[in-house]
């Protein structure tokens, strides 16, 4: 490589007669995506873009691989023209990052469900009859925004039951996925509880035992649930879809 009407300092390129508008069109793509790549990089390591003062830390960066490149140009030509270009460059870090936290992020609704148990062996049972969601199942519901989970629950079956349950304990999760939501009921189990027992709109509430609730028309999911509940080894159930309808994994 000639190295006329070069001058080196410190291993940097200062003079020459070639100025960055002359390089070649692959060569300045090649150069801009270093560009990007490191003032990437030095913006996922401290959460900032460079400022004038740490500028050069980055186009030090650029300039290393445009020399293992051979790709001879100016340092100053090189750091004028990232200069030129911050504000472009930022904005395309910016859009990337967000990007990739968009695709990270989903929606999701929580709810919850709570299978309370008396002395006897008996289990609260509620026959849903008022939405899609029908059949013999547990107290729960949704959890509200900003509300606490152990509240939520604790809510939820007070409004569908009268009784008002202590230290529900969660036991595991039934999630799926359904037009772009993650849907994820917490089960609980509660043990402990005062009030009066009483059916709400959502449908007639009452104790049964648990081995005869296994026997009834359960909503859908239900026996998947009673396997969480019943089993300390197992604590999750994602369902997925398959041609014949949704069917549980167990976790």
């Amino acid at each position: 490589m000639s190295q006329k009407n070069h001058k080196m300092t410190d291993g940097k390129l200062l003079q020459t007669d070639k100025k960055y508008a002359q390089l070649k069109l692959k060569q300045k793509e090649k150069i801009a995506e270093w560009m990007f790549q490191a003032t990437r990089d030095y913006y996922t390591k401290n959460y900032t873009f460079p400022n004038d003062r740490q500028i050069e830390k980055v186009v030090n960066i650029v300039y290393e691989k445009i020399e293992e490149a051979e790709i001879w140009v100016p340092y100053g030509e090189v750091l004028r023209h990232y200069k030129s270009k911050r504000s472009a460059i930022n904005r395309r870090v910016r859009k990337e990052l967000n990007e990739k936290e968009e695709n990270r992020n989903e929606k999701v609704c929580f709810m919850n469900m709570c299978m309370v148990q008396d002395d006897k062996g008996n289990v609260l049972a509620l026959d849903k009859v008022n939405d899609s969601y029908t059949g013999t199942t547990f107290p729960g519901g949704h959890v509200e925004q900003n509300e606490i989970f152990q509240k939520s629950i604790i809510r939820e079956v007070w409004e569908e039951t009268g009784l008002t349950i202590e230290s529900p304990k969660l036991c595991g999760l039934y999630h799926w996925h359904e037009d772009g939501v993650h849907s994820v009921i917490m089960l609980y189990k509660a043990e402990k509880f005062i009030g009066e027992l009483k059916s709400s709109e959502e449908g007639q509430v009452y104790w049964i035992p648990l081995e005869e609730l296994k026997t009834r028309e359960l909503a859908t999911g239900m026996k998947y649930v009673l396997q969480i509940l019943g089993a300390d080894q197992v604590n999750e159930c994602y369902m997925h879809l398959e041609s014949e309808g949704y069917v549980g994994d167990l976790y």
